[in-house]
C-alpha cells in the first residue's frame, strides 16, 4: 500500500513552516485524498473527519509559531554546523492516545530525528506498512519542520529464524532490499533505520553482508542507513542475542549506529534498575572503541518498570506520578550499588486487598493482604546522566524509546532553548 505524503499533493516548493502554512488550506483537502488513496476498504475512513481536524489544529498552531526571520539565515560563508542528534523512535500502540505526530507536538522544536516503527517484515521479505494514515501525516508534519524522517523497519522479537531464511536465501534477500529501498526513494524520506531483534548468532555474517549490500545501493540514493543494535560491552559479550551484530564491521558501513542501552534489568527478572548509568558508559565505551564517534547515538529509555503484582508492566513517568498519588509511594534516589553510578528513582509502594469475609466471623476474619511493589524509572535527573554520557564521548546524538509519557523536564536539559507549544488532546484511534 503507497502511502501519498501531503507536500507532494498539495505541491508546495519548500519544507519551510512559513510556506507549509501558506498551504495549510491544501493540507486538510489532502488529507482526504490521502484517506482514500491508501485504503482499499473502508478502515481507515471512519477517521478522515478527526484526522482532518486534528491536522488543521497541528498545521495552524504549531507550524505557524516559527514565522520566517530573515535575519536569522545563516551566513554562507560560516563553517557548517553539525548539532547532535536528539531524536526518538515512536510508536502506535494502545496505551497512546492520537495519532504520533500530536506525541510529539509539544516539542516539535527539539527533534532533528524522528523514527516511527513503520514496517515490520514479512516471510517473504516484503515489508507490511504498519499504519499508512498515522506515517502519511507523520511524514509531512517533519519535513515541515526541518527533521530529518528515518522511519524504522523492525523485525519483531519472535521473528528471528524468519529473518536469518531472509537474510541467507538469495531470492528473499533480494526482494527484501527491493522493498526497503523503495520506501528510501519517497522524496521526503532521509534514510531506512533496520531494528532487527533475537537473531540467533548464525546471523552475525549473513546481516552483516546484507546491511553492507544495503547500505551501498542507499548511499547511491542519497539516503542514509542506521542500525539499532543490543548493547555491549565487549566483542565477546556473553549475551547470546547480541553476537549477531558485528559492532565494527556495521558501524564501518552505515551513517547512525544506535545502540540500546537498556534492559540491564528486564520484566522477567527481579526489580533492579533498567540502565544503571555505569553500565550505560561501560557499552558506550566499548562502542565508540570500534565505531566511529559521531556515528554512534546513544539509545535511552523513557519508561520504567513495576514489580510485584502478578505481571511487571512496564510505566511511563507519567503513571508513576499516578501510582505515588494513589497509593502514597515513597521516592528515592539510590546514588550507587557497588558497581558505580545508578541514576535511575525507585518508589516502593503498598496495596492493600481487603479480604472478604461474612460478617459474622468478626475477630477471626484474616486481616488484609498487602501487595508490595518496586518501581524503577527514568526522570529528568537521569536524562542529565545520559548526556552527559554523549558529551563526555563525543557521541552523535541520542535517540529515546518512546515519547509519551516522559519528566517534562528533560526537555530543559536537552532543549534548553525550546519552548513547549502546548498539548493537543486527541482520541482518534491511529
Amino acid at each position: 500500500m503507497e502511502i501519498i505524503p501531503i507536500g507532494e499533493i498539495i505541491g508546495y516548493d519548500s519544507t519551510t513552516p512559513w510556506r507549509f502554512l501558506q498551504n495549510a488550506r491544501g493540507a486538510i483537502l489532502a488529507m482526504r485524498r490521502i484517506l482514500c488513496y491508501n485504503s482499499a476498504t473502508l478502515k481507515y475512513l471512519k477517521w478522515a473527519i478527526p484526522l482532518a481536524l486534528a491536522w488543521s489544529v497541528i498545521t495552524f498552531a504549531l507550524v505557524s509559531a516559527d514565522s520566517p526571520n530573515p535575519s536569522s539565515a545563516p551566513d554562507p560563508a560560516s563553517p557548517p554546523q553539525n548539532p547532535p542528534v536528539i531524536a526518538a523512535w515512536l510508536q502506535r500502540n494502545g496505551d497512546v492516545p492520537g495519532p504520533m505526530s500530536v506525541i510529539i507536538a509539544p516539542r516539535i522544536n527539539a527533534y532533528n530525528e524522528l523514527s516511527p516503527h513503520s514496517f515490520t517484515i514479512e516471510r517473504d521479505g516484503s515489508l507490511t506498512v504498519n499504519n499508512p494514515v498515522a506515517d502519511a501525516v507523520l511524514i509531512d508534519y517533519a519535513n515541515a519542520n526541518g527533521i530529518r524522517y528515518i522511519p524504522t523497519v523492525s523485525s519483531g522479537w519472535d521473528n528471528g529464524s524468519r529473518l536469518l531464511r531472509i537474510l541467507t536465501t538469495p531470492t528473499l534477500r533480494a526482494a527484501h532490499i527491493a522493498a526497503i529501498l523503495k520506501i528510501a526513494q519517497q522524496p521526503k524520506v532521509d534514510g531506512v533505520d533496520l531494528d532487527y531483534e533475537n537473531l540467533p548468532p548464525a546471523a552475525r555474517q549473513p546481516y552483516t553482508d546484507f546491511v553492507t549490500t544495503l547500505a551501498a545501493a542507499l548511499h547511491q540514493q542519497g539516503k542514509l542507513l542506521s542500525v539499532t543494535v543490543p548493547p555491549e560491552v565487549r566483542d565477546s559479550d556473553s549475551c547470546v542475542i547480541c553476537r549477531f551484530a558485528d559492532y565494527a564491521a556495521l558501524g564501518a558501513v552505515v551513517d547512525r549506529f544506535r545502540v540500546m542501552a537498556y534492559e540491564y534489568h528486564g520484566n522477567r527478572g527481579d526489580p533492579g534498575p533498567v540502565a544503571p548509568v555505569w553500565w550505560m558508559r561501560q557499552v558506550m565505551s566499548y562502542t565508540v572503541s570500534v565505531v566511529p564517534h559521531d556515528k554512534v547515538t546513544l539509545g535511552i529509555h523513557l519508561y520504567g518498570y513495576d514489580w510485584g503484582g502478578a505481571q511487571t508492566p512496564a510505566l511511563w513517568w507519567s503513571d508513576v506520578q499516578s501510582l505515588k498519588d494513589e497509593y502514597n509511594g515513597i521516592v528515592t534516589y539510590p546514588d550507587t550499588d557497588p558497581r558505580g553510578e545508578i541514576g535511575e528513582a525507585k518508589m516502593t509502594y503498598t496495596i492493600v486487598k481487603p479480604v472478604r469475609c461474612p460478617h459474622y466471623l468478626g475477630d477471626e476474619c484474616p486481616p488484609a493482604a498487602q501487595e508490595n511493589h518496586t518501581v524503577w524509572f527514568v526522570d529528568a535527573r537521569y536524562v542529565a546522566d545520559s548526556w552527559k554520557i554523549v558529551q563526555d564521548l563525543g557521541l552523535g546524538g541520542i535517540i529515546m524509546w518512546r515519547p509519551g509519557g516522559e519528566d517534562p523536564a528533560i526537555w530543559n536539559i536537552l532543549a534548553p532553548n525550546s519552548a513547549p507549544l502546548g498539548r493537543f488532546n486527541s482520541t482518534t484511534p491511529f
